[in-house]
């Protein structure tokens, strides 16, 4: 993302996590908040919650 500026080590990541890069605490809390609505005990399965997250970025137009 050539408007955001990324930590050098960031050339592997997934676009939302470069645009963390540079901010340790900002990534450390965006993986714990994915980790969680992932992954916790939760009523919807790991497939519907993958299929929600696909239908939000379909809307807002992201890559996934």
């Amino acid at each position: 993302m050539s408007w955001v500026t990324e930590s050098p080590d960031a050339a592997e990541m997934d676009h939302i996590l470069a645009a963390h890069s540079l901010n340790p605490a900002a990534l450390k809390a965006h993986l714990h908040l994915y980790r969680t609505i992932m992954f916790a005990p939760s009523g919807l399965s790991r497939t519907e919650r993958e299929a929600v997250a696909v239908t939000v970025s379909a809307v807002n137009h992201c890559h996934y």
